[in-house]
């Protein structure tokens, strides 16, 4: 097994409300509804310093991960702290500007 290393990151969950009632009424369109909110959520979250970790269905898992630089190891416990700087700060309020982006980019999808 190979070692692993300790990171810090912040993730974010989107799932699609009512996505079950939604299969029903598209049916085979389904998958291009999908494809559809996808493009939206990873370019945003890409264009805000963010990765796509996971599709699963209507779920898509997001991730912001801190540089090493930005964390230190805590001697007393063996945990990693992240330090407060600005670069730490930035990613986030990247996190968050991508949620809102997320939101806002749905709402006003034509094709959706």
């Amino acid at each position: 097994m190979l070692p692993g290393e300790k990171c810090i990151c912040i993730f974010g969950f989107c799932d699609i409300r009512n996505f079950t009632d939604a299969t029903e009424v598209l049916q085979e369109g389904v998958m291009v509804f999908v494809n559809e909110i996808g493009q939206i959520v990873h370019g945003i979250v890409d264009k805000y310093s963010g990765a796509a970790n996971k599709n699963i269905g209507d779920a898509f898992l997001l991730v912001w991960k801190f540089e090493k630089e930005n964390t230190k190891l805590n001697y007393r416990d063996g945990e990693l702290e992240l330090t407060s700087s600005l670069p730490v700060s930035q990613i986030c309020e990247m996190s968050m500007i991508s949620f809102l982006k997320i939101i806002s980019g749905l709402k006003k999808s034509q094709k959706l």
